[in-house]
């Protein structure tokens, strides 16, 4: 959950980081099976893209497929 956004929000991690993508510096929790405890995003896999509107840059998407294609 997110304790700066608005509202309630029980989120699961990737769901979480895929709508921060423009917020990184919400303070989220986790559930650990008993209450929620402090977090942060890139513990939960946010990676954050500076330009590019906050997606990875064209040419670094495809060299990485291309990387993978070569395995």
């Amino acid at each position: 959950q997110c304790m700066s956004c608005a509202g309630v929000h029980a989120w699961c991690g990737p769901c979480a980081v895929k709508a921060h993508r423009n917020l990184p510096f919400h303070k989220v929790q986790r559930w650990n099976g008993a209450h929620c405890q402090p977090t942060s995003l890139m513990d939960l896999g946010f990676l954050w893209h500076i330009g590019h509107g906050g997606i990875p840059a064209p040419v670094i998407v495809q060299t990485l497929i291309q990387r993978s294609q070569a395995m």
